[in-house]
C-alpha cells in the first residue's frame, strides 16, 4: 500500500496469489505512518500477514507489505474473517512453518518489477509469525567479500525478536566472485535459526555451487489482463472517471510489470483525475503502438519522407534504434497475428485502437487492403534483415533509413 499525491489520496493494492483475505466493510480504518494516523474510510480487499487480534473490539493489526494497517470491523463480518483467516493460514504458512523446518536458503527470481522482495518480505513476516524485521541488504553496494564475511558473522547470532533471523539479499546477482565463496560456507554452516533468502533478476549469474544449495522459486510476469483488473480495482476505489481505455493501455505497456504499472497510474492520477486517454497521454507521451502504426501506414503508402522524419524523431528523442527495431519486429507479428485471426483480443495491441476513428492509428485499417498478409510476412523478413545488420553496426539510423526507403520502392 501506499499513500501518494498532494491530497493524501490512496493506492491500496497488494499480492492477490500470496494473501488472499476477505472484502470487508471497514468501521473505522486507518493507516499508520510516522506515529501518526491517517484515517480512511472506504471499502477495501485487506491484504497482509495478521500480526494481532483484539476479540473483545472485534480488531485486526495487518502487516502489509508497506506498513502495519489497524482495522476495526462489525461483528458480523470479524467471525467471517476469522473462518477465512484459518483457511489462509492453512493453505499457506502453516505448510511451510508447521509441516517441517524452514529451508536455510532460498532464491526468488524474476524480472524486474515481478514482486520478489515484497514476496520475500511477506514470507519473512510469516515465518516469524508477523514479529520482528528481515535484515535487507542490497547486494549491488554490499557484495564485496568485506561486507559478506560481515552478513556471514552477524549470521550466527541470533534474532533478539522473533523465531528465526531472516536476511533478504536483494540483487544479489551482483555479489562478487569472492564474495560468494565467502556465502558458501555461510549457507553449509548456517544455524537453525537463520534464514536467507536470495533476489535476484539474473540467475545465470550466481554460481553453481550456491544455485545447488538453495530452493528456488521463479516468480514470473503476469498477464497484461490480470495489470488491467488490477488498476481498474485501483481507479473504482479512488474515484477516478474515464479510466477503462488508459488502464488497457498501461497494462499493455508494462509487460507484466505490476509496479511499473502502478508507476504509470499514479503519474496520471496526479495530473488529473479524469483517466481519459487525452489526459494520461500528456503524461506518459504519444502511445508506441501508435507511433508504430503510423510507421506503418506511411511505409505501406510508400511515404518515404514521413518514414525518414519518423526515424528521425527517434533519434531526436534519443530512441535506441536497436531497441526499437526489436520493438517493431514484435509489433509486426501483432499484426500479423490480427491478420490470421482477426481479433484484437489474441495480440498485445490496445483493443481501442482496432477501430479508431483516427484511421493512421486504426489496427482495422492498417490490415484491410489487399495482400495484407504477404506485406506484412515481406516485412518482417526485412526487420530481421535490418535486425542482423546493425548488430555491430555504428552508422545504425543511417542503415535502418536506407533499408526502410528500399521497402517503400
Amino acid at each position: 500500500m501506499k499513500i501518494t499525491g498532494s491530497n493524501n489520496r490512496s493506492l491500496w493494492y497488494g499480492i492477490d496469489d500470496f494473501f488472499n483475505l476477505p472484502e470487508v466493510p471497514a468501521v473505522d480504518y486507518f493507516f499508520k505512518r510516522n506515529g501518526r494516523q491517517i484515517p480512511i474510510y472506504k471499502t477495501y480487499k485487506i491484504i497482509g500477514t495478521v500480526i494481532s487480534k483484539n476479540d473483545n473490539k472485534s480488531s485486526v493489526s495487518l502487516l502489509t507489505p508497506n506498513g502495519v494497517v489497524d482495522v476495526k470491523f462489525t461483528k458480523e463480518y470479524y467471525a467471517m474473517f476469522n473462518r477465512q483467516l484459518s483457511e489462509v493460514q492453512a493453505d499457506g504458512r502453516k505448510k511451510v512453518i508447521e509441516k517441517g523446518t524452514p529451508k536455510n536458503a532460498y532464491l526468488f527470481a524474476g524480472p524486474s518489477g515481478c514482486g520478489k522482495t515484497t514476496t520475500a518480505r511477506c514470507f519473512a513476516k510469516a515465518l516469524n509469525n508477523g514479529i520482528g524485521e528481515p535484515v535487507e541488504l542490497d547486494a549491488a553496494s554490499n557484495g564485496g567479500i568485506d561486507q559478506i564475511r560481515a552478513i556471514v558473522e552477524s549470521a550466527n547470532q541470533r534474532s533478539l525478536t522473533g523465531t528465526y533471523k531472516i536476511f533478504i539479499i536483494d540483487e544479489c546477482h551482483a555479489i562478487s566472485t569472492v564474495g560468494w565463496q565467502a556465502f558458501l560456507k555461510g549457507i553449509e554452516e548456517t544455524p537453525e535459526y537463520t534464514i536467507f533468502i536470495f533476489c535476484t533478476t539474473e540467475p545465470n549469474k550466481i554460481p553453481a555451487t550456491i544455485l545447488n544449495r538453495v530452493q528456488r522459486f521463479n516468480i514470473t510476469k503476469i498477464t497484461s489482463q490480470q495489470i488491467k483488473n488490477r488498476l481498474e480495482f485501483i481507479c473504482q476505489q479512488e474515484g477516478f472517471v474515464n479510466y477503462s481505455d488508459t488502464c488497457e493501455l498501461i497494462s499493455k505497456l508494462c509487460n507484466g510489470g505490476m509496479r511499473e504499472a502502478i508507476t504509470k497510474l499514479d503519474q496520471c492520477a496526479d495530473f488529473s483525475t479524469d483517466l481519459s486517454l487525452e489526459n494520461s497521454k500528456t503524461v506518459i507521451g504519444e502511445s508506441p503502438f501508435e507511433r508504430m502504426l503510423k510507421l506503418t501506414n506511411f511505409l505501406i503508402g510508400k511515404n518515404e519522407q514521413y518514414v525518414i522524419m519518423a526515424i528521425e524523431m527517434l533519434a531526436k528523442e534519443g530512441k535506441d534504434l536497436k531497441q526499437f527495431i526489436d520493438e517493431y519486429l514484435g509489433f509486426t507479428l501483432e499484426l500479423t497475428k490480427y491478420i490470421l485471426f482477426k481479433n484484437i483480443e489474441v495480440t498485445n495491441i490496445p483493443a481501442y485502437l482496432e477501430n479508431s476513428a483516427d484511421t493512421i492509428i486504426s489496427v482495422s485499417y492498417t490490415t484491410s487492403f489487399d495482400g495484407a498478409l504477404d506485406w506484412f510476412n515481406n516485412l518482417t523478413d526485412k526487420l530481421l534483415e535490418i535486425k542482423n545488420t546493425i548488430k555491430y553496426d555504428t552508422t545504425v539510423k543511417y542503415t535502418i533509413e536506407a533499408c526502410l526507403i528500399q521497402l517503400c520502392r
